[in-house]
């Protein structure tokens, strides 16, 4: 039997701290970012609920699974990747530490990794076993997922096998909502991009 998963993938609202780069930085909402949210999810109804255990992800996923009365799952599959020691640094902060090593990242992310952070294949591989993990428990369901902006590229990457350089051509603003549909029939997958709607 064919059946079919719809997976809403949420990016985090805008975060205190301004512009910087906040893999695992555990930056709480501001204001903003909660309207931004709340502006996204609208009506929408869900099954399941998964959330990313930073506070961005998880302090907002908390309250609308209280409020809609759901039970909310933390996975650390949906986790940021850790930028080692870019955490925390602006652009121009690191381009002056380690000029055209920005350059290097985002033209071939695979073999280059900013110093002391997680690999982009270490990255690549939980978020892919997050999604195969998703697609058995919650077959046949709508899902919301509260993560981050390099776990929605990663899983472009995944399924509809991009280049990874190429999925930063993606913008993905605070709050911006994507949504998978995943049908599956128990010998293959086709999975479809529905909308990829701004904040």
């Amino acid at each position: 039997m064919n059946q079919s998963t719809v997976i809403d993938f949420l990016r985090h609202g805008e975060a205190r701290g301004g512009s910087y780069y906040r893999g695992t930085t555990d930056d709480p909402l501001t204001e903003r970012g909660w309207h931004q949210m709340y502006r996204q999810c609208g009506e929408g109804q869900w099954d399941a609920v998964i959330s990313s255990p930073l506070r961005r992800c998880r302090s907002f996923a908390a309250v609308w699974c209280e409020q809609q009365q759901l039970q909310l799952s933390i996975e650390p599959a949906w986790s940021e990747i850790d930028f080692g020691d870019w955490e925390g640094q602006s652009a121009e902060q690191i381009s002056s530490q380690w000029p055209d090593a920005l350059m290097a990242f985002y033209q071939d992310p695979e073999n280059f990794s900013p110093p002391n952070a997680e690999s982009y294949s270490r990255f690549a591989d939980r978020v892919r076993q997050g999604w195969e993990n998703l697609l058995a428990a919650h077959a046949g369901q709508r899902v919301l997922v509260v993560t981050h902006a390099g776990v929605i590229r990663a899983l472009f990457a995944e399924v509809f096998d991009m280049p990874v350089a190429k999925t930063f051509h993606i913008d993905l603003p605070h709050a911006c909502l994507t949504r998978f549909t995943s049908f599956d029939d128990g010998d293959s997958r086709f999975v479809q991009l529905n909308f990829h709607k701004p904040g």
